[in-house]
């Protein structure tokens, strides 16, 4: 008896050997490269506007921080292996760039700032900086096109904590007593490097 097209419209698709065996080799080839692929972006630098957005966002978050170096402590981490920098970002077991993660997420930042606004996150004043933080964080970013904001601002909220109260200055203005078992040379991996590039 002769199918009726309408029947054979919404049947599943014919799974054959070869489809399998296509569909696995992909997925593996996919898997290998992932890594390499992201190990080589996280090593170009972010340029100077997203290391400019990134101050303004990571001082909206934990104030301080611009005065801290956060320019330069995003891109001396971003600079160094994974396994070395000291980013949170390393801990949540990211599969692609960790550069294009900050990229993205500050581009995402700033044009939401722009649809609210009318202009960029770093123009704005203190109490629209607040309210797109408090956006950001409650997942209410309407048109948000980075990495999951809820993620996003739980990470760099880490990393600006981090940096600002990390340090010998920042325990310090905790009032608590700075006990390293070794002295660090600098304030954080990378900074000599970091802080002559971004003056260059």
């Amino acid at each position: 008896m002769k199918q009726d097209p309408a029947d054979s419209a919404g049947a599943p698709p014919k799974v054959t050997r070869r489809g399998v065996l296509k569909a696995g080799a992909g997925a593996a080839l996919a898997a290998l490269a992932g890594p390499a692929a992201a190990r080589a972006a996280d090593a170009a630098t972010l340029d100077r506007p997203t290391l400019a957005r990134w101050r303004a966002w990571a001082e909206a978050l934990v104030p301080g921080a611009a005065a801290a170096g956060a320019a330069e402590y995003l891109a001396a981490q971003l600079a160094l292996p994974r396994h070395e920098n000291t980013l949170f970002l390393r801990y949540m077991d990211w599969p692609v760039s960790h550069a294009a993660f900050y990229r993205d997420g500050l581009a995402a930042v700033d044009a939401l700032a722009r649809r609210r606004h009318g202009r960029g996150f770093s123009a704005l004043d203190a109490d629209a900086r607040r309210s797109l933080v408090d956006a950001v964080a409650s997942g209410q970013a309407e048109g948000w096109a980075g990495p999951p904001a809820g993620l996003f601002y739980f990470v760099t909220k880490a990393d600006a904590a981090d940096l600002v109260f990390g340090t010998r200055a920042g325990i310090e203005r905790l009032g608590l007593d700075y006990r390293a078992h070794v002295e660090p040379p600098v304030r954080w991996p990378g900074e000599t490097a970091a802080t002559g590039r971004l003056r260059g």
